[in-house]
């Protein structure tokens, strides 16, 4: 892992445990009911998306980087529940319902089709390539739902 992606991937962890602690002590306040107002965590959502957006399996050619991608396609799955929580706080519900689900497919496609294997080889990139490429663009609908 190159020195750029680390120091990426610590910046955007801080930024998102900063985020996540700030929103999370003001999502939970008395309501009699939903106001409209966007989620507290609306914003730590975004902030985790751009994140994601910026490592090199979300911008790379899929079927160059796929080996190296597991950790970020459970970070791409470990964000759609969040995702899916926000989705009375952003324009489209329907949009990011969709985008969610495209995102689980993927994911379930590319550990189907052991893209990426501990301690032997990964699958072919005439399969693993598409799969990432699929992930990424998941990624991409999930973040226009989400909005920036």
């Amino acid at each position: 892992m190159s020195t750029q992606r680390i120091a990426r991937l610590v910046v955007a962890l801080l930024a998102g445990t900063a985020l996540a602690g700030c929103g999370g002590g003001t999502s939970h306040t008395a309501s009699s009911g939903d106001d409209g107002a966007p989620s507290a965590t609306l914003p730590a959502l975004q902030t985790k998306l751009r994140a994601i957006t910026v490592d090199e399996c979300a911008t790379r050619s899929a079927a160059e980087i796929y080996p190296t991608c597991a950790r970020f396609v459970r970070e791409v799955q470990n964000v759609v529940p969040a995702a899916r929580a926000e989705a009375g706080a952003v324009p489209s519900a329907a949009a990011l319902t969709a985008a969610a689900d495209t995102v689980d497919a993927a994911v379930n496609r590319f550990a189907r089709d052991q893209c990426v294997a501990v301690g032997g080889p990964s699958g072919a990139a005439d399969v693993c390539g598409p799969d990432l490429a699929a992930v990424q663009q998941g990624l991409g609908a999930l973040v226009a739902a989400v909005g920036r």
